[in-house]
């Protein structure tokens, strides 16, 4: 991990993001046993019969996107909040790279295992799994967040979409295939649900300049 970007003043253009979208699903086969995916699988929760021993969330309860990138820029969009229901309270997202450990606790998701993520963590807040690692004062908590993932400049963004706002980007080296990685924590009456991201008329035109060029390290 080198670096954790601040937010950047000002509204974010969401249109220009969704240039990169693509469609996101969940890999059922590598999905925690513990997870209840949908039919489409757009739509991830902790199935009934999963106990939680601990508190906060249990990182151990992964789902993994069946897309996986090794260049360009990828963005996709997380509904948090359900209609008349409160945002979620725990879930994790970001991506993680081929590597296939086995994920026991919050020890092993860290960018020197290939995990990189920001974590909704009930009273614990909202923070990433960098070293040191950054908390985040969000109130109240995203209702849909955006991610971004520049692959070549080694970048992975997060936005709060409803607001337009860039929440802070993560800087590491990647160096295999890369994938989403969603959890959607428990004891939350919404479930994590990976939304269909329309692309804009016009097509995207790559730049050789990160899109976060204006950002100050942290």
């Amino acid at each position: 991990m080198k670096r954790v970007t601040k937010e950047v003043v000002g509204d974010t253009n969401i249109e220009e993001l969704r240039k990169h979208a693509d469609q996101i699903t969940i890999d059922r086969e590598r999905s925690h046993p513990g997870l209840m995916v949908s039919k489409d699988r757009k739509i991830v929760r902790n199935a009934p019969e999963y106990k939680h021993t601990g508190e906060g969330v249990p990182y151990e309860l992964c789902a993994f996107g069946a897309q996986r990138f090794t260049s360009g820029r990828h963005y996709w969009e997380v509904d948090l909040a359900r209609e008349n229901t409160p945002p979620k309270n725990y879930w994790l997202i970001g991506v993680e790279e081929h590597r296939y450990l086995r994920l026991k606790n919050r020890s092993a998701l860290t960018p020197s295992n290939g995990y990189w993520f920001l974590c909704s963590d009930g009273s614990n807040g909202i923070y990433t799994n960098s070293d040191p690692p950054v908390t985040l004062s969000l109130t109240p908590r995203p209702e849909q967040l955006g991610v971004l993932l520049d692959y070549d400049h080694g970048q992975l963004s997060f936005y709060n979409v409803k607001e337009r706002k860039h929440l802070l980007t993560m800087s590491s080296r990647f160096t295999g295939s890369v994938a989403p990685l969603f959890n959607p924590g428990v004891g939350d009456p919404s479930p994590l649900i990976i939304l269909n991201c329309p692309k804009p008329v016009e097509s995207a035109v790559e730049s050789s300049e990160p899109l976060l060029s204006n950002s100050s390290e942290a």
